[in-house]
């Protein structure tokens, strides 16, 4: 084999084993890179976040220690309303102590809204030996308060609309001050609306009808005005300062109704519908920066609900119209003023003030001879002193004196030491 030959054997054996022989294409024309995506803008900073409206929960509590001296016998102990025969008596309490929670929640319907529920231990005592000293806890507040700018709407337990002022007495907190003796009172379940122009403010509520019957100790029964099928019904018109006669105090004067009905029923005869009804004149004024006067006057029928007409109103035989006797509400009249007086800048507040509720006694004469309370009335003379925002100490004396239709005037003396610490 000649060289030449050797030499393209050679070179063919190197292109086999390199592999096949593919044809040179020409070099294409360079490719343009690809643009790069655009960078998008930056993200805007998340919007400020809205804190959410939230629930608040304020707890509150008044602590009221009561040392107390009657001169002879009351309907009750500790508050006594009215005067009865019997020995005098020497005790202390704490049982009108009272618990409360103040709940702001959110908007509702464009309202700013709020509740209270509030219990003290004024609800009786359990049938065993010391069961004076175990006070039950009882319900005084549990109400939803919606707040527009002009207008208010309330619904659940609060004070009764009509006659709505009390007295200022550290004695008497679980029962106001004269109830019985010219200060008709009442926290009752309702639906009220209110409406402020100017000074001015106006109340309507529909309440539950409460008729003072006494009902079962546990099971919800019907009393004489829930028979009725009829609500309570109750109006005020008041016209308030924030800064009375420039006193830097505030001040209001207010007219106020009431109108229901009871369902008597009496034993052989057919059931009456008995207009429960009253009016009633409030005011609560400051008299320069040292006296406030305070007080109502009322008149009305039927009103033992609201423990006016000495805690009476309706006698199940009157003979005032019919001589065999029929259910009949008994008329009433009375009131309350209070004359507190502050020295300078003092702590201490003197105070003197007078009640008295009296039924009419025609309306008290019945069938039956029942020796129902004619007459009822309180003088109350008081000195407290605020030692800080939060604790006050001070001493009442109350002389009460209650008429009886067939019986004696009874009389009662009643001193009471008090000390009050709120939180």
């Amino acid at each position: 084999m000649t060289r030449g030959w050797r030499m393209f054997v050679g070179a063919g054996f190197l292109v086999a084993a390199s592999g096949p022989i593919q044809s040179q294409a020409p070099t294409p024309a360079p490719v343009a890179a690809p643009e790069p995506a655009p960078i998008p803008p930056p993200a805007a900073p998340p919007a400020a976040a809205v804190p959410a409206e939230s629930v608040k929960v304020v707890p509150y509590g008044v602590i009221y220690f009561n040392g107390f001296h009657n001169s002879a016998g009351s309907n009750n102990q500790d508050i006594p309303l009215w005067a009865l025969a019997g020995t005098g008596d020497t005790s202390a309490t704490a049982r009108q102590s009272r618990f409360g929670l103040k709940v702001s929640v959110p908007t509702i319907l464009g309202a700013k809204a709020q509740g209270t529920v509030e219990a003290d231990f004024f609800g009786g005592f359990p049938t065993i030996g010391t069961g004076e000293n175990f006070g039950q806890v009882r319900l005084r507040l549990a109400n939803v308060r919606l707040d527009w700018k002009q207008t208010s709407l309330v619904v659940g337990q609060d004070w009764m609309v009509f006659a709505p002022v009390n007295p200022t007495s550290l004695a008497c907190a679980a029962i106001p001050l004269f109830a019985a003796s010219g200060n008709p009172w009442a926290r009752l379940p309702q639906l009220r609306l209110e409406q402020r122009f100017g000074s001015g403010l106006f109340q309507a509520a529909v309440l539950a009808p409460q008729s003072g019957d006494f009902n079962s100790t546990f099971l919800a029964q019907p009393n004489s005005g829930s028979l009725s099928e009829l609500p309570y019904f109750q109006g005020r018109l008041a016209f308030t300062s924030k800064n009375f006669a420039g006193s830097g105090k505030p001040g209001a004067i207010g007219a106020s109704g009431h109108y229901g009905q009871s369902m008597v029923v009496v034993t052989g005869k057919p059931s009456t519908d008995v207009d429960s009804a009253g009016g009633a004149f409030d005011l609560s004024l400051p008299l320069g920066k040292h006296l406030v006067l305070a007080g109502e006057a009322f008149f009305g029928t039927n009103l033992t609900g609201f423990q006016a007409g000495v805690f009476q109103g309706l006698n199940p035989d009157a003979t005032a119209t019919v001589a065999t006797g029929a259910p009949a509400g008994i008329a009433t009249k009375g009131g309350w003023a209070q004359l507190g007086f502050t020295p300078g800048s003092s702590k201490a507040t003197l105070s003197a003030a007078y009640g008295i509720d009296d039924p009419d006694e025609q309306d008290l004469k019945s069938a039956t001879n029942r020796n129902f309370r004619s007459r009822n009335q309180v003088v109350a003379l008081a000195l407290s002193y605020k030692a800080t925002a939060q604790f006050s100490f001070g001493i009442e004396y109350r002389f009460l004196e209650t008429d009886f239709f067939l019986t004696a005037t009874q009389k009662n003396r009643h001193l009471n030491l008090a000390g009050v610490l709120s939180f």
